[in-house]
């Protein structure tokens, strides 16, 4: 196994030495198969004990001894038949195996090393079931699920995808909310960094066009040849920001930093 190898769900990952559990598995057989001999004596015994108490030549006191032996040892059989489990988990542990088909990203552990408990040995990478994780501001949540297309872009290509859930839980420090998304074709390379591209069809204004007056953020707009200073419930400084205007609504994109609202305006189109 290399890195860079693709391997298919099954496939053997690492071979551990397993001497000490398979020891172990072999003194734990060894006690069953002691106690289950010393189980059969306890039952012939018991059972000779009950004829000699149905005929009167052996005491109640003696029958109750001999079935109180015979439950301890089978107590003593079912701990017995719990090690041997946790023995038998153990040597399976001893041979790791992929999970799903994956490639190898890195090895970790050289042959003959030796690995305690938890110890990272090698490390693969999914490349079937992919999922795109994504930070998206909490604002922004409602667009992407009303979203009709959807696409990942990375360096290479743009890949269409499709909404799988919104975890329901706010960052407390960025403010945003982790999507998961599957790739609805073919998927990006696995590890691959990109961003995400969705359409709203909602009318937005670009963020260089926000001023503030006062404690509002808005844009200035032209209404009969007078700048008008609309205000934008909830807008951001530098984020592009939804508006309910007419799409046929004249905005005012130059010179609307030193604007007042109700000042002249003179409209200029270059056409």
């Amino acid at each position: 196994m290399k890195v860079g190898e693709v391997i298919d769900a099954g496939s053997v990952l690492v071979r551990l030495d397993c001497t000490d559990y398979r020891i172990a598995e072999q003194r734990v057989e060894a006690e069953i198969a002691a106690l289950e001999a010393r189980i059969r004596l306890a039952e012939r015994r018991l059972e000779r004990t009950r004829k000699l108490e149905q005929q009167q030549t052996a005491s109640e006191e003696l029958l109750d001894q001999r079935e109180a032996d015979l439950a301890v040892l089978h107590a003593q059989r079912r701990g017995a038949m719990s090690q041997l489990e946790n023995a038998k988990v153990n040597v399976s542990r001893c041979t790791i195996r992929s999970p799903y088909r994956a490639v190898v990203t890195a090895r970790l552990a050289a042959v003959g090393e030796f690995a305690d408990m938890g110890t990272k040995l090698v490390e693969i990478m999914d490349i079937e079931q992919l999922e795109i994780s994504a930070q998206v501001p909490a604002l922004d949540i409602e667009t992407v699920e009303q979203a009709e297309e959807i696409y990942f872009e990375d360096t290479a290509s743009r890949y269409a995808v499709m909404l799988r859930t919104v975890t329901p839980a706010v960052n407390t420090q960025t403010r945003n909310r982790e999507v998961r998304l599957l790739f609805s074709n073919g998927p990006a390379l696995p590890g691959a960094a990109g961003k995400l591209i969705w359409r709203d069809s909602q009318p937005h204004v670009s963020a260089k066009l926000l001023v503030r007056r006062g404690n509002d953020f808005g844009i200035f707009i032209s209404n009969t040849g007078k700048a008008r200073f609309h205000v934008i419930p909830g807008a951001q400084q530098g984020r592009t920001t939804p508006v309910d205007l007419p799409l046929d609504t004249v905005v005012i994109t130059e010179g609307h930093y030193r604007l007042e609202d109700g000042q002249p305006v003179i409209l200029y189109n270059p056409r």
